[in-house]
């Protein structure tokens, strides 16, 4: 299988594609895309860059140029709900943009207010690690961090988790029928000290992920 990962920010995405060396390396629009050749599947792995305009231009050339049959968005997140705690790791099932009216997403095109991810994705982690949680997740440019949002946001969309790219690559997914899902692990829990997570703990939380992929897919 050909799959693509895509992420926001280089520590999100760097140790994998060392984990994945060696790698071929392309360049489209200023942007990086390492491609590596394993035993059962081609990984083309891509970071965008944060905010929704990097994410949807930059996961359509990657669409275009290297024809991937899953897409993979991984990160971290913020946990809103009250079901969520600091460094689970969530499936996304359903993606929203929370910073557009809802209106305006069901009713101009392309007519969806959420995008889905591809079932057999989320089972094939999920058999895995049932541990693992699966909720809906909204997207929007800048942070969340007052309860007023959380709230808001809760009871408009009934989302789980926040970030920034999401609900971006899925529609660009869904736009070009390829088979979607977003892996995040959340990282604040959209509050005042959401701006303030360091480096450090973020490639601490995302080496779980990676090693969720590394077993899933078989990558040494």
């Amino acid at each position: 299988m050909k799959i693509g990962i895509v992420c926001a920010m280089e520590l999100e995405i760097q140790p994998l594609i060392d984990r994945l060396a060696p790698v071929q390396k392309f360049e489209y629009l200023g942007r990086k895309f390492y491609v590596s050749n394993q035993v059962s599947h081609q990984f083309i792995l891509l970071c965008s860059g944060q905010g929704k305009t990097n994410s949807s231009i930059f996961t359509q050339v990657l669409l275009e140029k290297f024809s991937p049959e899953l897409v993979l968005n991984i990160g971290i997140c913020g946990g809103i709900s009250s079901n969520s705690s600091l460094s689970d790791i969530y499936l996304g099932k359903k993606y929203c943009h929370y910073d557009i009216r809802k209106k305006q997403s069901q009713l101009k095109f392309p007519y969806q207010l959420f995008y889905e991810a591809d079932k057999d994705a989320i089972h094939l982690f999920s058999k895995h690690d049932p541990s693992l949680k699966i909720g809906n997740f909204g997207t929007g440019e800048g942070f969340v961090t007052t309860s007023e949002q959380r709230t808001t946001l809760i009871s408009e969309f009934h989302i789980d988790c926040v970030d920034m790219e999401s609900a971006s690559i899925a529609q660009c997914c869904f736009l070009n029928d390829i088979n979607f899902l977003s892996i995040r692990i959340v990282s604040d829990k959209a509050n005042s000290q959401a701006v303030n997570i360091g480096e450090m703990k973020q490639k601490k939380l995302m080496s779980k992920i990676f090693n969720l992929i590394c077993l899933i897919f078989k990558i040494e």
